[in-house]
């Protein structure tokens, strides 16, 4: 009878530890957790400064550029649209120097 209880308490060892383990982790933060990072004032100077080349690109197009890029967003995921001619329309090279020169600036900002 005593060789019967070896067996049954020989599975509750792995569980005991198993617990203690879960009960340590629980009581401490969690490596998986994320941390704040202080990026604050240079994200955030990056942010502006991205939207405000931005938005005078976008006062730099066309009406009917405009248009052009408002319908082509509208139609991204359409795959009809996607093979029409409208989609395959490009904007004007340097107006599209000039926006990836912002997003350069904005991506060397965040690195």
């Amino acid at each position: 009878m005593a060789h019967g209880q070896e067996r049954r308490s020989a599975p509750l060892l792995p569980v005991l530890i198993l617990g203690g383990v879960l009960c340590l982790l629980a009581s401490r933060q969690c490596f998986l957790t994320a941390s704040p990072i202080d990026r604050g004032s240079r994200g955030r100077t990056a942010m502006r400064g991205f939207k405000e080349d931005f938005e005078a690109w976008r006062s730099s197009l066309t009406p009917e550029e405009q248009k052009m890029v408002q319908t082509q967003a509208a139609g991204e995921f359409n795959k009809k649209f996607r093979k029409s001619e409208e989609f395959k329309k490009d904007l004007p090279e340097e107006k599209v120097k000039s926006f990836s020169k912002i997003l350069g600036k904005f991506f060397d900002a965040e690195a």
